[in-house]
């Protein structure tokens, strides 16, 4: 009698055991998509108008956002059980690679860096540069949705920027092994805006002793060249204009502002090109073809006044002005 009672009891559990299993399996099946979930994400990129002067690595423009964000669906990707599911999220670039997790675009200098951030509360957050592969299984039992997974995008400096526009589309960036999930991306870039920054790696100029006697001689005064360079992108025009506390009664000299024992009857010209600069009057900027960063023909001499000269002290403080269009 006890070994009847023991035996139906173990069919009772292998029963239990067995109808729990069978229902654990019909919940994992894989539910398919009467439809794939086919998303484009738009994204605008606005250069910089400081673009030419960063420098190459640096990050020009930068987006961060879920894809339910960036796309406006909110939309499930997987079911609730992925025991049995046997997906892969695959992020790919059509573009060829050029530096360490960068992409080469058509536009010369700027380059792409994608990450696809999990990002889901109560799971791991895990993140991937571009290309990657990733089973599903291993990010969380729970179901994954448009607004658990987020998109970085980065545009970055790959070297010198040369003016104009890019239409890019990006296909299957991101996408589920059995395709109910691609992500595709549609990328404008925009032109800087005209710009030019003035580069000065030493703003202090240092000139050698007054030779008083060759400055009153009539003879041309020896020009000293100054290191200043141009960066300039989508650029049409520019032109150079001088500031500073000038001499009235000759311009384009400007004053002695030592403070310590000034000499008197000197002051300091500024020339472009080898003309002579005048407060208040900009001379134009010839600029060539390739506006990257190019060496301005400046350079600064001693200029004598209409006061006797006298040993001391020289020092002149002046402004440079880019105008550009």
């Amino acid at each position: 009698m006890k070994k009847t009672i023991s035996r139906l009891a173990r069919a009772a559990i292998l029963t239990t055991v067995f109808h729990s299993a069978v229902t654990i399996a019909a919940e994992c099946q894989d539910i398919k998509r009467s439809e794939p979930l086919n998303l484009t994400v738009p994204v605008t990129v606005q250069l910089p108008a400081r673009v030419a002067a960063e420098p190459v690595g640096a990050v020009l423009y930068k987006k961060e956002a879920s894809l339910a964000q960036l796309t406006g669906s909110h939309r499930p990707i997987t079911n609730a059980c992925l025991e049995k599911v046997r997906k892969v999220l695959n992020g790919r670039m059509t573009a060829r690679q050029t530096g360490f997790n960068t992409f080469a675009t058509a536009l010369p200098g700027l380059g792409l860096r994608l990450t696809v951030i999990y990002d889901k509360p109560g799971a791991t957050r895990k993140e991937w540069v571009l290309p990657f592969s990733a089973p599903v299984a291993d990010l969380s039992p729970a179901a994954i949705t448009t607004d658990d997974l987020t998109l970085r995008f980065e545009a970055v400096k790959t070297g010198a920027m040369q003016s104009g526009t890019l239409n890019l589309r990006l296909p299957s960036l991101l996408s589920l092994n059995d395709n109910s999930l691609v992500v595709n991306m549609a990328v404008n870039v925009l032109a800087a805006k005209a710009h030019c920054a003035i580069q000065v790696p030493n703003p202090q100029i240092d000139l050698p002793p007054i030779d008083a006697t060759a400055l009153a001689s009539s003879e041309a005064k020896k020009p000293y060249p100054v290191s200043v360079n141009l960066l300039c992108l989508n650029t049409k025009k520019a032109s150079i204009n001088v500031e500073g506390a000038n001499d009235p009664q000759i311009p384009s000299i400007f004053k002695n502002v030592a403070p310590d024992n000034p000499a008197s009857g000197v002051g300091i010209e500024m020339l472009y090109n080898s003309s002579v600069l005048f407060p208040g009057r900009p001379m134009e900027i010839i600029l060539p073809q390739q506006q990257n960063g190019f060496a301005l023909p400046l350079a600064v001499r001693y200029a004598k006044t209409n006061e006797k000269i006298t040993k001391g002290n020289v020092k002149a403080q002046i402004t440079l002005r880019i105008n550009y269009l």
